[in-house]
């Protein structure tokens, strides 16, 4: 079929304009789908979800995405941040300074050790060059309980929902700089 995209004859044949294209440039994830624990008084790396990545270009925005399932002893909560393992600093937002408190991204509270919940987070980040980083997720659980990634803390051999295993997910985007304005 031929015809100028805003006609009704290729309209209606299904030709679709594009609409510029580019925007996405590269696309690396992670599927975290084994167990494994973290424990301590601050986050620490969490390797399940190690990840190098190297931007395309180096003025390209990174958007850095996790969906993780924690399952956590007692009645707490947990947090952690995105870290950049190569530079060793916090990637992204995270909270202001403020006294001793611990400076996080996200938070979560788990009611019981039979319950686990996925915990969904994201923030933006400029590397600033197309040199390959290392990247993981950091955190625990409060008071040095011990956070578990994809299951609860009970851990029961049982065909039901609060016994049952999780997957976790871990995405870096990279958007072209025109299309991204972080202020």
């Amino acid at each position: 079929m031929s015809g100028i995209v805003g006609d009704n004859l290729a309209r209606a044949s299904g030709v679709i304009a594009s609409a510029g294209g580019g925007t996405i440039l590269s696309v690396k994830s992670l599927k975290v789908t084994d167990t494994s624990s973290n424990s301590g008084t601050a986050p620490t790396q969490i390797s399940a979800f190690d990840m190098s990545f190297a931007p395309t270009t180096s003025d390209g925005k990174l958007y850095f995405e996790c969906h993780i399932c924690l399952g956590i002893v007692g009645e707490t909560s947990c947090a952690g941040y995105f870290y950049d393992v190569t530079n060793s600093a916090i990637i992204g937002a995270y909270a202001d300074a403020a006294g001793s408190r611990l400076r996080t991204s996200w938070g979560h509270f788990v009611k019981n050790d039979a319950y686990s919940n996925t915990v969904s987070f994201g923030t933006w980040h400029e590397p600033g060059s197309t040199d390959s980083r290392d990247y993981t997720i950091f955190g625990n659980a409060n008071a040095s309980s011990t956070m578990y990634i994809n299951r609860n803390n009970d851990n029961t051999d049982s065909a039901t929902m609060n016994s049952s295993r999780k997957a976790s997910t871990f995405t870096i985007t990279e958007y072209a700089a025109d299309t991204v304005t972080l202020t």
